[in-house]
Order: structure tokens, then C-alpha cells, then sequence
């Protein structure tokens, strides 16, 4: 049975006490959008007839249109009664250490004046001298000196006595007070349940209740093992964990954990569209005091009540809905221990939800030498598990070794994913220095309008796979300007393949050479906001992006060439530019 005190203030109403910080938690289920539920079990010795279960040091952050009650037992639920905590009383605080600040203000003037006399003391002995006072005068000072700056000094180290020990007792009671302070701002809340017993017994009661200041997020741990030849295969394994922070004033010790990623207190209204209107736009005059205007403004609004100046609505919440949520849980086995942190010293605390092993996975190479001249490695995985992924960050480790963060979208069972692995220094990428040639053509009788300037460029990439395994799939993207001036005319030379089927109906991967792709290429690799097919996509509404798509045999080497040509009338000077 629970630590409880039960004190008979009648013979009609049984009163029953149960200290909350005296008593843990017995379920918890932690919501990602700042909130849990709480769940407490409590076993109490009931009389019959009312009985007042005085439920103390709840979290102050308790939503009190959340508290349910529930009971096993000979006995009714007649009514449950929210207290909120009580305000701070300043007044009580000061005057509880006011007395001795003032003690030891008095015992800090008192050491001043001793501190002065012992320091007059000693300038009126510096005016001694052999011609003022006889030898039996001067003894006679001595002596007088020895024994007044004794006394001083004696007086002095009872007065510094005195004072550090009333400044201990001044910081133990603004410590006591502080403690008091928290209890309330953390832990204030009263909640007291009406119990109604048809006989004396015992009864169990089921109190639930949301608090925000509490949340999780998921976090990952993403190991991959790249096959280091090919009679091997690669493979995942996810570590799915969550890290929760909170801070409600109560500590969740040795607690059934759940994991959920509903949103109580969300509101159930679908939201509506109100009408736009199309009016004349007014003319704004300058105001010769536009801050004593706003000034005046703001307190109107906030005479006339918080419809004008501020929303009313702000600080309205919904209703829980429960009927109809989407949303999924994860119960974490064992029991969890999460104690509350203070708002300054917030620290997060892991808890595993799952270990998952992916066998399957399709691995890719993209590289984008133009901007950083190496090959990232991206995975594509099959969520096997029966597991929700929600997005998060990923720890990535290749082989053992840490290698980068990224993020893990949301994904569903049976669905697909890509991850990023990192620069695989294993894929040597070179972006060789581009070359450029200018020749002039046309005749010029009259004038220089038909004579035009052609630039030609040549860009060569190599990319040289040495590992023992096969490259499967290498996408490489490269670039070449589009026109947006029809006084200029771009020309794709390379690859000639491409630019021979840059007329054709539509865009596929045209062979190269062996084990070579090439294609255009959107923006984006899922560019959703493109309206244009992938099989539509030319040179133009690409915007010159392109993509091959290669094969690499263990230690072979390609060569690709990306070559264009500008051409523009003699004299017209053009930039490229993003």
C-alpha cells in the first residue's frame, strides 16, 4: 500500500493524505509535441461513508482539464477538486530574513568603528616621539597601546565570528525559502477526489493527468557494411532509440515508458477559409509622432478588452480528442527511469526502442565534381520492421567507423528509403581545368552585324573506382549554360550522343560508351515542384542540367567530356552567371 496519513477530522468526512513526491509514478506515455500522460496507482484505506483523498505536490504544469479518475473497489467517485498552487507571498520571505540582515548590519557597523579606533590607535602612536615624552612616558604608552589594540583586535575576531555565522544562517534560509519557492512553482498543485465507501476496505485509485514540459525526438544510429568485394553483400542495421527531455518537477522512476507521436491538447476544429477581397490600396501618412501614436493605440486595445488589441482565442485549448487520432506509440520494455531536470540544466535521456536489420540494400554513388570533387555514398533501404521511422537526425557509421550525420525521413513499413553515407574517398574524382577557344566567322561589307564570335568549351571528369567491388551505379552530374537572350545561341557538342538526340521526342539515357549513360536531369532528383516529365525534360527546360548514369569495374577508370559552344554577334559581350 501507497505511504499515506489518514486523519479523522470528523465523524462524517474521512480525510486522507498522499504526498506525491513521497510516492512514484506508475506509467508514463511522453508525446513528442511537449506534453505527457502521467498515470498514478493509489492505494488508500477508506471509511464509510466521505471520504477526502488529498493528492499534494503535483506538477504545478498539470493541465487541469486532463485529470481523470478511476477506482477499483467497494466505493464511488463522487467529485475531484483542482487546487492550483499558491501564490508566492514576497512579504513572508522578506520578513523571515529581516531580522538578521538586520543583526548583522549592526554587528558590520560596530566592526567599522573598532576597525577606526584600532586605526586612530595607530596614527597617534606615530606622533611619539623622544622629544615629546620622557622614557618612562613613552614605557607607559607601550603598555597602554599593548593592551588597548589587544582588546581591539579580540573584539575584532568576535565581531567576524559573529557575522559569518549569521551569513551562513542568512544563505540557509534563502536556501530553505528557494526550496519552499520551487516546491510551489514546480510542484504546487493540490488535487483532492471525493470518494464515497459503502463499508471500510481498501480501494485503488487511477489518477491521470497530461503535464507539458516533456518530449521526445528519435535519433538513429545507421551502421553500414559496405561489401568489400564482390562476393559479399552490404547491409544495414538501424539503431532506433529516442531521447526524451523533461522537466516537470516530478521524477519518473522505475515507470512503464510509452512513446507516442499523438498531440493532446491539439484542437479537433477543421480550419476554414474566410473571403479575400480586392479593395483600394489606402494612402498612409507619415505620423509627426508615429511611438506616441502606437503607444496610445496599444493601451485603447487593451482598455477595451483582449478582443481588440490581442486575439482572444490565444490561450483557449482544445478539447483531448481521442476517438479518431492517427497516430503511433512505441511501449518500451522493462521499466524507465527519467527524472525531471531543471529548465537551466537540461540533459536528454536515451531509451531504446528497437535494433533493425536490413540485409537488402541498394547502394549508389553521386557526385557533383563541379561543386566538390568527390563520390557521396547514399544507401536505399526497405523498411522490413513493423517500425514507423519519424524523421530524425542519424549517427552514420561505415565499416565501424563514424563517418558523418544525416537525416532519416519519415517512413512507413514497407516502404523505401535513401540515406546519405558520406564521401567515399574509396571513388577518386578529378574535375580537370576547363579549356576555351574563340574563332570569328561571317563576312562584314557594310558593317559588323553578320560577322559572330564562337567560344568553345571543353570540360573532362575522370573517376577511377579503387575497390575490389563493382560500382553498380555512379550518377554524375555536370552542367552546361542555357540561353536566356535569343542574341546568344548555346550548341551542345558533348556528348555527341545527347546532342544528337537533343531533337528527339523524348529524353532517355542514351548509350556513351560502355557501361555510360547520359541523360538530362531535373533540378532536383524528385523535383516536385517541376512540372515538366522526366521524359519531356531538353536542354532547355533542364537548364542544362545532365546525368550519367555509370558502371564501374573493380579498378577501372572512365573518362567523360562535357563540351558546348556560345555563339554571339562580334562586339556583344556575355557573363555566365547562376
Amino acid at each position: 500500500m501507497a505511504d499515506t496519513d489518514t486523519l479523522v477530522g470528523n465523524t462524517e468526512t474521512n480525510k486522507v493524505l498522499y504526498d506525491a513526491k513521497r510516492n512514484g509514478v506508475s506509467s508514463v506515455t511522453v508525446f513528442q509535441a511537449n506534453r505527457a500522460e502521467v498515470k498514478r496507482k493509489i492505494n488508500v484505506a477508506l471509511k464509510e461513508g466521505q471520504n477526502d483523498v488529498e493528492i499534494t505536490h503535483l506538477p504545478s504544469c498539470l493541465e487541469e482539464s486532463s485529470i481523470r479518475v478511476d477506482g477499483i473497489g467497494n466505493a464511488t467517485i463522487f467529485d475531484v477538486v483542482y487546487h492550483p498552487p499558491p501564490p508566492l507571498d514576497d512579504k513572508k520571505r522578506n520578513e523571515a530574513i529581516k531580522d538578521l540582515e538586520e543583526n548583522k548590519e549592526k554587528l558590520t557597523s560596530e566592526l567599522n568603528i573598532v576597525n577606526r579606533q584600532s586605526e586612530m590607535l595607530v596614527e597617534y602612536s606615530k606622533t611619539m616621539t623622544s622629544k615629546d615624552a620622557s622614557a618612562e612616558q613613552l614605557e607607559s604608552f607601550l603598555e597602554l597601546y599593548g593592551a588597548r589594540q589587544a582588546k581591539l583586535n579580540e573584539r575584532k575576531t568576535e565581531i567576524d565570528e559573529s557575522i559569518n555565522k549569521l551569513t551562513l544562517q542568512i544563505n540557509e534560509k534563502r536556501m530553505e525559502l528557494n526550496l519552499d519557492e520551487e516546491s510551489i512553482t514546480k510542484c504546487g498543485v493540490r488535487v483532492t477526489i471525493v470518494v464515497l465507501a459503502g463499508a471500510d476496505g481498501d480501494a485503488e485509485l487511477s489518477l491521470t493527468y497530461l503535464v507539458d514540459s516533456a518530449s521526445w525526438t528519435p535519433q538513429y544510429d545507421l551502421r553500414a557494411n559496405i561489401a568489400p568485394d564482390t562476393k559479399s553483400e552490404s547491409s544495414v542495421a538501424i539503431h532506433y532509440r529516442a531521447s526524451i527531455t523533461q522537466t516537470t518537477g516530478e521524477d519518473w522512476a522505475g515507470v512503464e515508458l510509452t512513446l507516442s507521436t499523438a498531440s493532446p491538447l491539439q484542437g479537433t476544429d477543421i480550419p476554414t477559409l474566410q473571403p479575400l477581397w480586392i479593395s483600394q490600396k489606402p494612402e498612409y501618412r507619415r505620423s509627426l509622432a508615429p511611438q506616441a501614436a502606437r503607444k496610445s493605440a496599444l493601451f485603447s486595445s487593451m482598455a477595451s478588452g483582449p478582443s481588440v488589441g490581442f486575439p482572444a482565442g490565444l490561450n483557449v485549448r482544445g478539447a483531448i480528442a481521442n476517438e479518431g487520432a492517427i497516430s503511433a506509440t512505441f511501449t518500451i520494455p522493462g521499466l524507465s527511469t527519467i527524472p525531471s531536470d531543471s529548465q537551466n540544466a537540461q540533459q536528454t535521456h536515451r531509451v531504446s526502442i528497437a535494433e533493425l536489420d536490413f540485409p537488402s540494400v541498394d547502394l549508389e554513388w553521386i557526385s557533383v565534381p563541379k561543386e566538390t570533387p568527390s563520390a557521396f555514398l547514399r544507401c536505399k533501404v526497405k523498411n522490413t520492421s513493423k517500425y514507423l521511422l519519424l524523421p530524425g537526425q542519424a549517427n552514420v557509421f561505415m565499416n565501424g567507423s563514424f563517418v558523418s550525420k544525416s537525416q532519416i525521413p519519415h517512413v512507413s513499413p514497407q516502404e523505401s528509403f535513401s540515406c546519405s553515407l558520406g564521401v567515399d574517398p574509396a571513388l577518386r574524382v578529378t574535375y580537370h581545368p576547363q579549356t576555351k577557344r574563340v574563332k570569328s566567322s561571317g563576312t562584314a561589307v557594310l558593317s559588323l552585324s553578320n560577322k559572330t564570335t564562337t567560344s568553345t568549351f571543353e570540360q573532362a571528369i575522370t573517376i577511377k573506382n579503387t575497390r575490389q567491388s563493382r560500382v553498380h551505379r555512379l550518377l554524375l552530374r555536370d552542367q552546361v549554360p542555357v540561353s536566356s537572350n535569343s542574341s546568344y545561341k548555346v550548341n551542345l557538342l558533348e556528348p555527341r550522343s545527347l546532342a544528337a538526340n537533343a531533337k528527339g521526342a523524348k529524353n532517355a539515357a542514351v548509350l556513351v560508351t560502355e557501361g555510360v549513360r547520359v541523360q538530362w536531369a531535373s533540378k532536383r532528383e524528385e523535383d516536385e515542384e517541376s512540372k515538366v516529365p522526366a521524359e519531356d525534360l531538353t536542354m532547355d527546360t533542364a537548364q542544362g542540367l545532365m546525368e550519367w548514369i555509370i558502371e564501374l569495374e573493380p579498378s577501372a577508370t572512365v573518362d567523360v567530356k562535357v563540351a558546348w559552344e556560345v555563339s554571339a554577334a562580334v562586339g556583344d559581350q556575355w557573363v555566365v552567371r547562376n
